[in-house]
């Protein structure tokens, strides 16, 4: 450990010199700061707090020193920075040691970009813009890692979140941004795990209820399905099961297939019947009350 200087710059005040290493990764980061306690300071580099932010905050603090000289806090951080080599230093693994981005010089932090060595240059900009791409500055190759925290949800806190956000709903914007992302995504695993799995009642009522409040389909979306259907087949139990029913929709705005002696064995005007075409006047009416 450096010794403690004890003679006082006006201008300067008391710093402490640390490396704090991440408990999970092993990842360091050697900083500085005021603050009267440096092992409850996280730190302030950028690649260093997000990091922090994926892998949650268990780390450990070395203090390298405490310094009252503004010089002999500048000269020992320089010489640990230069020594330690920890903007490039590479692990067996060719992965970073430490996640200083530019040198550390005990004054105004280590990756802010504001250090006494100038302008940062085009190679290092670069460095700092790939590094910190997508916000995933260390791949660990941990397993089962929940990124901002490391302890799955238990049972307790999910069903907190899913009664907190229940009944809220989501915007235009972000539906359309949703089904952007997911577009032409594959699924593999999930289609193989529900290939041949039925549906419960709860499910298959859900989306009717789901179907009855979408309203008029478009004809764009009428061609689509049309599109869609056109090479479709059937097996014969299915077609056993279509035949002689015919799509209905009841007064309380129910769709069902009945059977057609039923729904032709029904007597007076079209509005009084319990079950009308869907697709007739009276059906879309009530598909739309």
């Amino acid at each position: 450990m450096v010794g403690i200087n004890t003679s006082m710059s006006k201008e300067f005040r008391p710093t402490y010199l640390y490396v704090k290493t991440h408990n999970v990764t092993g990842l360091k980061y050697f900083g500085k700061t005021t603050k009267s306690d440096p092992h409850k300071y996280l730190g302030s580099g950028t690649y260093w707090l997000e990091h922090i932010k994926i892998h949650g905050n268990s780390i450990t603090t070395e203090i390298i020193g405490l310094f009252t000289d503004k010089d002999d806090c500048r000269s020992a951080a320089v010489k640990f920075s230069r020594e330690n080599n920890i903007i490039h230093a590479l692990n067996e693994n060719g992965k970073k040691i430490w996640a200083n981005l530019v040198m550390e010089n005990g004054l105004d932090g280590g990756d802010t970009g504001r250090t006494n060595y100038g302008p940062l240059s085009d190679s290092t900009k670069e460095k700092i813009s790939t590094l910190k791409k997508g916000k995933k500055p260390w791949n660990t190759g941990l397993i089962g890692v929940n990124p901002g925290n490391r302890n799955p949800r238990t049972q307790e806190q999910k069903e907190k979140i899913s009664k907190k956000l229940s009944g809220r709903k989501r915007s235009t914007e972000a539906i359309e941004k949703t089904a952007e992302k997911l577009k032409g995504r594959k699924r593999p695993d999930i289609s193989i795990a529900l290939k041949g799995k039925k549906k419960s009642q709860e499910t298959i009522d859900k989306m009717k209820l789901a179907q009855q409040n979408k309203g008029t389909v478009s004809e764009e979306t009428k061609q689509k399905i049309r599109e869609a259907r056109k090479f479709q087949v059937f097996s014969d139990e299915t077609k056993q099961k279509l035949r002689g029913k015919i799509v209905c929709i009841n007064k309380l705005g129910e769709i069902k297939k009945i059977d057609k002696e039923i729904f032709y064995s029904q007597e007076g005007v079209e509005t009084d019947k319990e079950w009308v075409f869907h697709l007739s006047k009276v059906g879309l009416a009530r598909r739309q009350q």
